[in-house]
C-alpha cells in the first residue's frame, strides 16, 4: 500500500484553473485517490474540488519571473513533501532537475514543441532563430536525464521523434467529456450557421475565416457567422470591423468578444459548422487544436487546415474537411458542397460525436496519466 500519495503540479505561466493542467490532470489525480497541490503564480490560494491551489507570488515582468521562478518555485516545492512533481513549463527546467537532485521524483509536462515555436518566430531574423533553437534544444538535451518521466501534451505522431520515446508517455490533450447529452443535428435550415470559438488572432486565422466569408457571399450563400473570443492585440478590432464593412458582411457575421465558457455550447447548438483555422507555422502543422474535438463533440462538421496530421483525424475518418488557407479561393467550392450536402453534413456529424464519445476524450487520456503516476510510486 501507498503511504505517500502527496503530488505537487507547478506552473509560472498558465493559471490556476487552465483546462489541462486543473480540470483534467490535478482533479483525475484526486479522484484516483492523491493528494494534490497545484502552485501556481500570483494567485488566492485556496481549495476546489479536493485539489489545494497555492500561491507562489512571482515578478509580473517577463525577463523577471524567469530569473526568479526557478528558485521560489523550488523553495515552495519543497515545503510540500511530496512524493512526485509535476511541472508544466520551460522555464521550470531547471527547477525540475533541481528537485530531482533532491530526491524527488520528477515530470515534465511538455504542452507545445519550444524548438518548433522559436523557428516559427518571423520577426526574428533566420540566422538568430537557428541559434535560438540550437541553444534551446541543448539546454533542454542536458536537462532531459533528470526528469523521470516526460508527458507529451500534443500528438504522438509528431512529438515522439523529439523526445526519447523509453522516458515519453503520450497524454493527449483531448476535450473532458460532455455532461450532457447532444441533441442531435437536423441541418434543415435554409441559412447555413458557421461558428468559430477561440482567441481570435492573426495567426488563429481570422482573415482567412473573413475570406471565406467574404466568398461565400459572393456565390450567393444564405449564412451567418458567430465568431467568439478575445481578439488579440485588440486594434486587430479595427481592422476585423473594417474588412466587414468593406465587403458587406455586417449582416452575415457577429463579433461577440468574450463569452463565458459556460454559454459557447449555447452557440455550438446552433450552428451547422466549426471552423479552425491556423496560419501553417511548423509547430501548428505538427499540434492536435483541442477545439477541432470540441466541434465534433457537439455535432459539428469541421473545417480545417489541410495539414497532414489533420487529413488523418478529420477527412480520413470523415469528420469534417480540410482546406488549403493559403489558396482559400480554390478551396471554397469545398465548403459550399459541404453546405449543401445535408447527407454528408449528417454523417460527418455522427462520425465526430462517435469519436469524441468512444476514444477522443479526456478519459481515454486519463488512464495513462494514473497509470503513469501508479508506476512512478512503486
Amino acid at each position: 500500500m501507498i503511504k505517500n500519495k502527496r503530488v505537487c503540479h507547478l506552473t509560472s505561466v498558465h493559471p490556476a484553473t487552465d483546462i489541462r493542467i486543473f480540470h483534467k490532470e490535478c482533479k483525475s489525480l484526486v479522484a484516483a485517490g492523491y493528494n494534490v497541490t497545484l502552485l501556481a503564480a500570483n494567485t488566492q490560494s485556496r481549495n476546489i474540488d479536493g485539489v489545494t491551489i497555492e500561491s507562489v507570488i512571482l515578478p509580473k515582468s517577463r525577463l523577471m519571473r524567469m530569473i526568479f521562478a526557478t528558485f521560489k518555485m523550488y523553495m515552495a516545492a519543497m515545503r510540500q513533501n511530496a512524493r512526485v512533481y509535476h511541472f508544466h513549463d520551460p522555464e521550470l527546467m531547471l527547477c525540475g532537475a533541481m528537485l530531482r537532485l533532491s530526491g524527488k521524483k520528477v515530470i515534465y509536462d511538455i504542452h507545445e514543441n519550444v524548438r518548433l515555436t522559436i523557428l516559427d518566430k518571423q520577426y526574428l531574423k533566420p540566422w538568430l532563430r537557428k541559434s535560438l533553437y540550437w541553444l534551446y534544444y541543448a539546454y533542454e538535451k542536458m536537462l532531459l536525464p533528470f526528469y523521470n518521466r516526460l508527458v507529451l501534451a500534443l500528438s504522438e505522431e509528431t512529438y515522439k521523434k523529439y523526445y526519447p520515446a523509453r522516458k515519453s508517455t503520450v497524454v493527449l490533450n483531448f476535450p473532458l467529456p460532455l455532461k450532457k447529452n447532444i441533441v442531435d443535428k437536423t441541418f434543415d435550415s435554409q441559412q447555413f450557421r458557421l461558428v468559430y470559438a477561440g482567441v481570435v488572432h492573426e495567426y488563429r486565422g481570422i482573415f482567412e475565416m473573413l475570406n471565406i466569408a467574404k466568398y461565400l457571399k459572393y456565390k450567393g450563400v444564405d449564412f451567418t457567422f458567430d465568431i467568439i473570443g478575445f481578439v488579440r492585440p485588440q486594434s486587430l478590432n479595427e481592422k476585423i470591423r473594417d474588412f466587414i464593412k468593406k465587403e458587406n458582411l455586417t449582416d452575415n457575421i457577429k463579433l461577440h468578444g468574450f463569452v463565458d465558457a459556460a454559454e459557447i455550447p449555447n452557440y455550438l447548438a446552433k450552428a451547422d459548422v466549426g471552423i479552425s483555422l491556423l496560419t501553417p507555422f511548423l509547430r501548428y502543422k505538427e499540434a492536435l487544436p483541442t477545439k477541432v474535438f470540441e466541434y465534433m463533440q457537439h455535432g459539428l462538421p469541421v473545417v480545417t487546415n489541410s495539414f497532414d496530421l489533420l487529413i488523418d483525424y478529420v477527412e480520413n475518418t470523415q469528420t469534417g474537411i480540410c482546406v488549403d488557407i493559403n489558396n482559400i479561393e480554390k478551396d471554397i467550392s469545398k465548403i459550399i458542397n459541404l453546405l449543401k450536402n445535408r447527407g454528408l453534413l449528417l454523417k460527418m456529424s455522427e462520425n465526430g460525436k462517435r469519436l469524441t464519445q468512444e476514444k477522443w476524450n479526456w478519459k481515454t487520456q486519463e488512464k495513462k496519466l494514473i497509470q503513469l503516476y501508479n508506476n512512478l510510486m512503486r
